[in-house]
């Protein structure tokens, strides 16, 4: 998907605020902003998927810095959601959400609120009712969210913010 495709998700008003946040974060003005930096936004850094986000957004320029961010727009569609979804689950990135791709991102989300076998037969039971043995393509992963009210995955972007 290029970066084109989801600017429709974010108002001019909102790039300007964001690259007001992106300058903030960019503390040694180099044009791209490092994933410590990135992880200085505290929504991000008390996510329990920061690990992971940490290293997807690994050196990011303010082109990308948007385009990841619109995912997060109210006006983002459920595709571009799905997307960066996609890529936080696909921990090896081979465009495959494998059982080891889930049961790291479900560690990072439960903590050890799930013993060992519950979350195996967790596993187990979303991939075999995706009818994905081996894991979840692209296409089956935005099936199995198709339902799914993605609607809590927006944030504001507001210039008075920053």
């Amino acid at each position: 998907m290029s970066i084109e495709s989801r600017h429709h998700a974010v108002s001019q008003g909102e790039i300007e605020a964001l690259y007001q946040r992106f300058r903030s974060l960019d503390r040694g003005h180099k044009g791209y902003i490092s994933a410590e930096e990135f992880m200085n936004i505290p929504e991000l850094s008390i996510n329990p998927l920061a690990q992971r986000l940490e290293r997807i957004f690994e050196s990011v320029n303010f082109k990308e810095f948007v385009y990841l961010l619109s995912a997060f727009s109210s006006r983002a569609s459920v595709d571009d959601k799905v997307h960066l979804i996609f890529t936080v689950y696909d921990s090896d990135g081979d465009g495959l959400v494998s059982a080891d791709d889930m049961e790291l991102m479900l560690r990072q989300l439960a903590g050890s609120a799930l013993r060992d076998e519950e979350l195996r037969a967790l596993i187990s039971r979303a991939l075999q009712q995706a009818g994905a043995e081996a894991g979840l393509t692209r296409e089956q992963f935005n099936d199995a969210l198709t339902n799914t009210d993605l609607g809590a995955m927006s944030v504001s972007i507001d210039a008075s913010m920053y």
